[in-house]
């Protein structure tokens, strides 16, 4: 009986024992559990972009300044008093038209003596010939009156050619500027009388930077902006590149021509022109996904499936840049999905939670409207 009872208190003993070991481990497993449940993070909440491609282009602009396509000063070729103007100021002219007269009533009257004297001798070559053929006179004097009309005839064209001296036309067609002389004004070479500029079409004349230099080849288009006429663009094309560049700026001059029916374009004026070399398309993402340590750029890519979504957080290389995108040279590619908002605190492999989409970059400070 003794031994029995010794029996049942073991028993006993033993499974209040193994009751008690059981509450530990359970006691123990839920302190882990919820040891783990507030280490563990709770999931970022971000918005997301998905990557697309987008053309990108190398651009440069440069300053270029407007010239006619043909522009002189109008000037005399001879000391004389001016007679008539016959223009005004900013008229445009046909070429050959009269400009201004100066006096020639001298060379007038050269020219009226010498017809004269002309005529005379052919007179007189016409009676002598007429003896000749009747024998009446040797065919000598033939020869002298002969000589004596060439004289006249050459005497005639050199006054001709200093009254057509005393004539200022117009060489080519063209807008003329400010008026410098008055009637009875005394002119000599060198005096400018008016400026004159064929400005239908206009030449551009900008330099650009030697790299460029496959990029200008004749024939390309140039696009060209004004600030005399916002939001309206120029366009042309290279007409002609310099054969040197300056070992200076290494910088080369090129020549565009530019069509200015309407005279908008005046000469002496600043256009800036833009410039395109190698158009390509590539991954872009938004400028706020970046997330640079240095001189490395990186970002945050969603990984895995709805309900355990996760972040890689990945190096790339940029290129070029536009309103609020950024070209990605290397490290991404189009279809992938990566944060642009919420990423601060994020590391590779964190758990995150979608809230929105990426809709568009902010728009270009404009200090006009800003």
């Amino acid at each position: 009986m003794k031994v029995l009872k010794q029996l049942l208190a073991a028993a006993l003993v033993a499974v209040l024992l193994l009751a008690a070991a059981h509450y530990l481990r359970q006691a123990l497993t839920a302190r882990q559990a919820g040891a783990e449940k507030r280490a563990a993070p709770p999931a970022g909440r971000v918005i997301i972009h998905e990557v697309k491609e987008d053309d990108f282009i190398e651009q440069v602009e440069v300053v270029g300044t407007i010239r006619s396509y043909e522009s002189i000063d109008v000037s005399a070729r001879v000391t004389e008093v001016v007679e008539e103007v016959e223009f005004t100021d900013g008229q445009t002219v046909k070429k050959g038209q009269p400009l201004v007269k100066l006096s020639s009533a001298e060379d007038a009257a050269r020219l009226a003596a010498a017809r004269a004297q002309l005529a005379e001798h052919e007179r007189e070559l016409a009676r002598l010939r007429q003896l000749v053929a009747d024998g009446a006179v040797s065919s000598v004097l033939v020869e002298e009156r002969e000589t004596l009309s060439e004289l006249a005839r050459r005497q005639i064209q050199e006054v001709e050619a200093r009254l057509a001296d005393r004539l200022i036309t117009a060489p080519f067609g063209g807008v003329l500027g400010l008026r410098n002389i008055s009637a009875g004004a005394l002119i000599s070479p060198g005096t400018v009388i008016a400026t004159l500029d064929q400005i239908d079409q206009v030449r551009l004349d900008f330099s650009v930077p030697e790299v460029f230099l496959t990029e200008v080849e004749t024939g390309r288009v140039v696009r060209a902006r004004s600030a005399a006429y916002p939001g309206r663009v120029f366009e042309g094309r290279v007409a002609q590149v310099s054969s040197r560049v300056d070992p200076a700026t290494r910088a080369v001059v090129v020549r565009a021509d530019i069509d200015n029916a309407d005279h908008a374009l005046h000469p002496g004026m600043l256009l800036t022109a833009t410039l395109s070399r190698a158009p390509r398309r590539a991954p872009a993402v938004p400028e706020r996904a970046l997330a640079p340590v240095y001189r490395q750029v990186y970002v945050f890519v969603v990984t895995g499936q709805e309900g355990d979504l996760r972040v890689e957080r990945r190096a790339i290389e940029t290129g070029l840049r536009k309103p609020g995108y950024v070209e990605v040279t290397a490290g991404l590619k189009a279809g992938e999905t990566l944060v642009t908002d919420g990423y601060m605190g994020l590391s590779d492999g964190s758990k995150v939670e979608i809230v929105g989409r990426f809709s568009e970059a902010a728009p270009a400070y404009n200090p006009r409207t800003n």
